[in-house]
């Protein structure tokens, strides 16, 4: 007996099990709820001339493409672009639309995301993206905070971030989404909701990582590219970036990883970076080979590895392999988790291997999933055993608002060291209620040799 057919590794496979997992879809009705769900991203004056309002809107419009059928973005638009993406764009509209959103009207009742202050939240449901320095957070469309300080590009990308995840969480009927207040420093995320008024340094205050070895180029690798792409450098061709990866692009990384091209695949994961960084004018050099233990770090390469990987044994690798701090990022993979994250900072004293001892892959999730009547369903009409059923079960949760959150946290973390501050041992929490956050600081080291580049100020700084 054959049922309708399955795509399995759709363009929003990942996203598509968000839906699926909670046991309330089947694999066709979250397909269609995802396909005819709409958006409006509006962006007010004040904010569309700052750094930081730019870095929101195109944040937002990158993540919700990918998570909604149709996103449409209004307000001032004309502003030149001020953000330095390495896009063929030179406002907001223009940018905008590369990045897969139009600039029509949606329905009236479409949710809406107000990126800064003074507009309209209209009758639907809403809710607002803010900004101060570092400090990023959302907040009901009805009741929208001032924005503060508008240089801070992460500060930025992380409240688009957020604010594209509080509208899919609307958008799944959780009655939560929206309601609350919520703001987290980038800078001093020890301090919580209720600490940390300071909006923190300037950009052109500190230092900017001039060297960064980047090991796993998919959502989070990207991620943190991503937000590297938004930093003011005044000398892009002093950085250094070495791109590690052995994976090629499949059609299912479209939903996650936020710099591949819709329809562009089949080629290398690190091509699509060195693309994207070549193209922001940072040097580059290609690793096309996974992590082993033959790799070693020489002292005239990146002393500060980002590292975006999925599975255990590759992250318990990074240790030993000489660098001088490993900034490793986890995430949540069932429909309980995916907003959770945890960024570990290690430096050379430290061992991923003895951190993550005894911490394994939940194999066990894709057994409870086969029981749910949308695998049910795919094994039962589907005359190959069981296998498609199998196969999509082992598919993990992933969305890319919390993958750009998570790398604009783990961004900072590398300014922090390369500015000779004390980095966070370790961030946990739930983007979905930054209450949730939990960071521990660390120690400042004597001897910092991983170097920096000095940033440039751009625009309004004042929201």
């Amino acid at each position: 007996m054959n049922g309708p057919e399955i795509e399995i590794h759709s363009e929003t496979s990942r996203i598509r099990a968000a839906l699926v997992n909670t046991g309330l879809h089947s694999f066709a009705e979250a397909e269609e709820k995802l396909a005819e769900s709409r958006l409006t991203i509006a962006i007010a004056d004040e904010a569309a001339c700052t750094p930081a309002g730019q870095a929101a809107l195109l944040t937002a419009a990158l993540t919700a493409t990918r998570c909604f059928g149709r996103v449409s973005i209004q307000g001032s638009l004309d502003e030149a672009l001020l953000c330095p993406v390495p896009i063929d764009a030179t406002s907001l509209a223009e940018a905008a639309d590369f990045l897969g959103a139009s600039t029509g009207p949606l329905r009236e009742s479409a949710p809406k995301i107000l990126i800064g202050a003074d507009l309209e939240s209209g009758d639907g449901w809403s809710v607002q993206a803010h900004w101060d320095g570092w400090r990023a957070g959302v907040a009901p469309g009805r009741n929208p905070q001032a924005i503060g300080r508008g240089d801070c590009t992460l500060a930025g990308v992380a409240a688009g971030a957020l604010a594209v995840g509080q509208a899919f969480l609307a958008e799944q009927g959780d009655i939560r989404a929206g309601r609350l207040t919520q703001s987290l420093s980038l800078w001093s995320p020890q301090l919580g909701e209720e600490g940390g008024a300071q909006p923190g340094p300037t950009l052109n205050q500190i230092g900017l990582p001039r060297d960064l070895w980047f090991i796993g180029l998919g959502n989070l690798g990207q991620s943190y590219l991503w937000s590297l792409t938004m930093l003011p450098y005044s000398s892009p061709e002093q950085v250094m970036l070495f791109l590690q990866d052995d994976q090629l692009v499949g059609k299912e990384n479209w939903g996650t990883s936020i710099l591949v091209q819709r329809g562009k695949y089949g080629i290398l994961k690190t091509r699509v970076a060195e693309d994207w960084a070549l193209a922001r004018g940072f040097q580059v050099r290609r690793i096309d080979r996974r992590l082993d233990t033959n790799l070693f770090r020489s002292g005239m390469e990146p002393g500060i590895a980002l590292a975006g990987l999925d599975r255990m044994p590759a992250r318990r690798l990074l240790g030993h392999r000489g660098f001088e701090y490993i900034i490793d990022a986890g995430l949540g993979a069932t429909v309980e988790t995916y907003r959770r994250f945890r960024v570990n900072v290690f430096d050379s004293a430290g061992n991923p291997a003895d951190h993550f001892q005894g911490v394994e892959d939940q194999a066990e999730v894709a057994q409870k999933l086969l029981q749910l009547p949308a695998y049910q369903d795919v094994a039962q009409n589907h005359a190959d055993s069981g296998c498609g059923a199998a196969m999509l079960a082992d598919i993990a949760v992933a969305v890319p608002f919390v993958s750009a959150f998570v790398g604009a946290l783990s961004i900072t973390q590398a300014i922090r060291i390369a500015s000779g501050e004390a980095h966070h041992v370790g961030l946990t929490g739930d983007t979905g209620d930054l209450k949730t956050v939990r960071a521990v600081p660390g120690q400042r080291r004597q001897r910092v040799t991983v170097g920096n580049v000095p940033a440039t100020s751009s625009g309004c700084t004042e929201g």
